[in-house]
């Protein structure tokens, strides 16, 4: 994933500062599948302000919520990528494993459908969808 030099401005090391916590704990964030990184031509981690925004929530689910990480790969992985992305049929997501389990949110699954096959997720309304916390509830009624 090459990082938009233009909105993608901030390196982990300042993102860590800004938000108290560890380039580790970042490290780990994205290891566990919750965030997407994009990365420079030469691999150096670098964030725009949407990420920090996804970041701050994360913590806030974290710190505030009493949420882990676990809790959140869960409910990430309920968000309801079939009705969020409009290409996504339900020929596509009845096969999909983002639907058929909850293990964790669809573009952090080694499976993708065929309809992401080729996709960058980091772009993908679905993982878009959730920056700001308190919406994560009204994304998560949408499968009713």
């Amino acid at each position: 994933m090459i990082a938009d030099e233009k909105s993608h401005i901030y390196p982990i090391g300042v993102v860590a500062k800004m938000l108290d916590i560890s380039v580790p704990t970042i490290r780990l964030y994205e290891k566990e599948g919750v965030i997407l990184i994009r990365k420079t031509a030469s691999g150096r981690r670098v964030f725009s302000e949407e990420d920090i925004n996804r970041l701050k929530c994360l913590r806030r689910m974290i710190t505030e919520e009493g949420v882990n990480i676990q809790g959140m790969k869960k409910l990430l992985a309920m968000l309801p990528c079939w009705k969020i992305n409009t290409q996504c049929r339900a020929d596509d997501y009845k096969q999909c494993h983002a639907y058929t389990e909850i293990s964790g949110p669809c573009w952090s699954l080694p499976e993708k459908p065929e309809i992401c096959k080729n996709a960058d997720c980091y772009t993908c309304p679905v993982y878009s969808a959730p920056v700001d916390c308190r919406r994560i509830k009204e994304f998560l009624h949408l499968a009713d």
